[in-house]
């Protein structure tokens, strides 16, 4: 292995190797000093193995050993006194060296005798001789616990003298763990080595994946990569669109994890990376509130918010992923659509937007060199429901990013796989289609009347007219209906 690290010229590798065996040149010694079960029980006066090392401790176990030996010799008189060759100690609820004595027997019992406790059944005792040594046995096992503690003192701080070298072989050893594992995965899974580049902003990646997602797929599936480019200098922000459950969440995620790999010096899930320096990564995602702070959900998202645009450069990379829909349509689109126009004309930060609102896409012709709107892909299949004309749509998720923006985010979709009852989406279709062409003839009357006010030829006036009074005996008729 060395051979191999110094023919590759692996500086990091090598110092690991080189160094950690001189770090814990002796830790061997103080691992082998302990006894592993008893330091898992906590029992500091087991906790050594080899207790030659501590002539305290051993010199006050040798003395408990005399004492309990004395005890054992004196069981032989007891027996005596009670006519019981067969007689023996018992411990009953902590106590130990209990004489027992069946009540029948009372009258063999010696009037010096302590009595202990007793049941209907029999008397326990302690004679005079035990009563003295019992008490010595507890004073000699109440200081060979004051004695192992002082001996796990003056262990811990010979351990401290060398807590500076285990401490740096651990780092050692935590890097050593760290590559080997970046190691593996990017192994196993095909990872690429990216390019940096400190002079130029940009994240190209060529067939770029989610390393959890592909591994959670295995070799079996088909698991759909895409590609990114952003240039700080040209088209940094891409608003990002398409059905629920599409995908687009997972693509982000996949960049920013790419990004962050690459920073770290790892290869990376993608066939192939170029990337810029990053000074961050910041992310926007999820929703959740903090009862123990007061904050909903929406005042969540919105300090999250704040804490970006106050923080993020033109080197970051920042993700937003569905702004503003903690609150009302109409209050959710001017944020999300004021946030946005900030990070493209002031913070000029390499942006990649999630978003369910269509008028976002209005980015493109505004900042037609800076914007891009892309959506993930998906088909709309349109099946037969009874024999009536009554039809219902299915999409098909390709998870493919592709360029455009996606005109609706088929939200009954995800209500028809999560169960909804038949009923309820069927209601909720008819009102959707409803609201959206009532949205469509106001935005068709307001086009109208555009051009009726614009023109200035007389023919044109009178056909802009009508067109106008049309569509607005139109829309009003759908809205009484």
């Amino acid at each position: 292995m060395k051979k191999w690290l110094t023919e590759n010229s692996c500086s990091l590798l090598l110092s690991l190797f080189n160094e950690i065996p001189d770090l814990l040149s002796d830790v061997k010694q103080f691992k082998e000093a302990l006894n592993e079960a008893a330091v898992k029980a906590n029992d500091k006066t087991n906790i050594f193995t080899n207790e030659d090392d501590f002539p305290d401790i051993r010199k006050r176990k040798n003395q408990i050993e005399t004492v309990r030996r004395e005890i054992v010799d004196h069981r032989r008189e007891v027996r005596i006194a009670l006519r019981q060759p067969s007689l023996d100690y018992v411990t009953v609820m902590g106590v130990e060296y209990l004489i027992e004595v069946k009540n029948a027997h009372m009258n063999l019992v010696p009037k010096d005798w302590f009595k202990i406790n007793s049941t209907k059944a029999v008397g326990r005792f302690h004679s005079p001789f035990i009563q003295e040594k019992v008490k010595e046995l507890s004073q000699l096992q109440e200081q060979l616990v004051l004695d192992s503690q002082a001996a796990w003192l003056s262990f811990l701080q010979q351990f401290n003298d060398g807590f500076r070298r285990f401490k740096k072989a651990v780092d050692h050893l935590a890097s050593f763990d760290c590559l080997f594992s970046l190691a593996s995965v990017a192994k196993g899974q095909g990872f690429c080595r990216p390019q940096l580049v400190a002079d130029d902003m940009c994240i190209e990646i060529k067939q770029g994946r989610h390393p959890v997602i592909q591994h959670l797929i295995g070799e079996g599936g088909q698991y759909v990569a895409n590609d990114t480019d952003l240039q700080g200098s040209t088209e940094r922000v891409m608003i990002i669109t398409g059905p629920n459950m599409g995908g687009k969440s997972s693509y982000i995620k996949q960049v920013a994890i790419i990004c962050i790999l690459a920073q770290i010096g790892s290869y990376v899930p993608a066939d192939s990376a170029r990337l810029g320096i990053l000074d961050a990564v910041f992310t926007r995602m999820g929703a959740a509130d903090e009862i123990f702070s007061g904050r909903s959900t929406f005042m969540v998202e919105l300090q999250e918010t704040s804490d970006i645009l106050s923080q993020a450069t033109s080197r970051s990379l920042v993700i937003l992923d569905e702004l503003g829909r903690g609150t009302s349509t109409h209050d959710g689109v001017a944020i999300a659509y004021a946030t946005l126009d900030y990070f493209i004309s002031k913070i000029q930060s390499l942006t990649l937007f999630v978003t369910h609102y269509p008028i976002l896409a209005e980015y493109e012709k505004l900042y037609p060199t800076n914007v891009g709107n892309f959506h993930m892909g998906f088909i709309v299949n349109e099946t037969d429901t009874s024999a009536s004309d009554d039809r219902k749509q299915t999409i098909t998720f390709l998870y493919q990013l592709v360029q455009g923006m996606a005109a609706r985010s088929y939200g009954l979709n995800v209500a028809r796989l999560a169960g909804i009852h038949h009923d309820i989406i069927q209601g909720a279709e008819l009102l959707s289609s409803q609201l959206e062409e009532r949205i469509q003839k106001r935005r068709f009357q307001l086009e109208a009347f555009q051009k009726l006010m614009s023109t200035t030829r007389d023919q044109e006036l009178i056909e802009y007219t009508k067109t106008f009074i049309k569509s607005y005996d139109a829309a009003d008729r759908n809205y009484q209906c």
